[in-house]
């Protein structure tokens, strides 16, 4: 007759080994070194925070901004891609997302990417100016940058925050070297 060893409640045994290993809620854009091996983690029902970064600061120009907020406002519609918080930095864009479905992902991003592209470099067109000399090879530096943020009470307060961070920043009402986070720039604002 074996030995029976008693359960502890609330245990929870966890595999070992290789291939048991958590995934990272973290993909794409500097990240990635050559092509990847697994798939892009993506959620339905929590928050995604997208970065898209160009090779030039061109996407806050004067003449392509006001174009550049409205194909992702048209194409987050069109796709059903609710967007929370946008800030455009020039060089790349910060969107915090929820997907209606993960099927209408690669929609979205191919028609964001290529219709940000194709706008911007026909505005530019005319331009001779170093501005537009590298990006005639490609328009997007890296691949997509995504992150699944996990929870919607701290976490997405948190993604919002950096993402308006970012838009401050871009605007000119902050430096980063002297404003890390929210409360440091409501401490700022405070003193005077």
């Amino acid at each position: 007759m074996g030995y029976l060893l008693p359960m502890r409640s609330g245990y929870q045994y966890k595999f070992g080994g290789s291939g048991f290993e958590k995934p990272s809620d973290c993909f794409g854009g500097s990240l990635l070194k050559g092509n990847p091996k697994t798939k892009r983690p993506l959620a339905s029902k929590l928050p995604v925070h997208l970065v898209l970064r160009s090779h030039k600061s061109v996407l806050r120009l004067p003449k392509t901004f006001a174009h550049v907020d409205a194909i992702t406002i048209a194409t987050a519609r069109r796709h059903g891609v609710r967007i929370y918080k946008v800030a455009n930095v020039g060089n790349h864009l910060h969107l915090l997302i929820k997907l209606r479905n993960i099927e209408s992902w690669s929609a979205f991003i191919r028609e964001l990417t290529g219709r940000i592209a194709q706008e911007v470099l026909g505005r530019l067109k005319g331009d001779h100016s170093e501005e537009t000399s590298n990006t005639k090879r490609t328009f997007w530096r890296f691949r997509p940058f995504t992150r699944i943020v996990r929870g919607w009470q701290k976490a997405f307060r948190s993604a919002k925050q950096y993402v308006e961070l970012n838009r401050l920043e871009a605007e000119g009402f902050i430096s980063r070297k002297e404003t890390k986070t929210l409360k440091d720039l409501r401490m700022i604002w405070a003193d005077g």
